[in-house]
């Protein structure tokens, strides 16, 4: 089930992953994605890379700058169940779901 786009809080207590760091810096070089958020391009590729997390006056930035260019203008929550209401409910979809998929996707294991 597809939550509503985030709201203001919601963007700015994003996990800037190193995938959403490449995704935002599209196209620019690391050295112009580094000068638009004030910091090298070292930094941009240690983030990108995994060895490094943005401190929190950069992800201030990288949200700042996504705002912007609209980068998570569409962005939904995908692939999760109701968020409040009854987790036992919730478990049991979970569980179905999770069946379900190991059907389509498992090889029967007698060759």
């Amino acid at each position: 089930m597809a939550a509503e786009s985030p709201t203001t809080s919601q963007k700015s207590a994003i996990r800037w992953t190193s995938r959403l760091i490449r995704q935002l810096r599209g196209t620019r070089t690391q050295t112009e994605f580094g000068t638009l958020l004030g910091t090298r391009k070292n930094t941009i590729w240690r983030w990108e890379a995994g060895q490094a997390r943005p401190d929190a006056r950069y992800t201030a930035r990288l949200c700042e700058l996504a705002g912007r260019e609209r980068f998570l203008e569409d962005w939904r929550l995908v692939g999760s169940m109701t968020l409040m209401g009854d987790l036992e409910n919730a478990q049991a979809e979970m569980t179905e779901l999770f069946r379900s998929s190991l059907k389509h996707t498992s090889r029967p294991l007698t060759e």
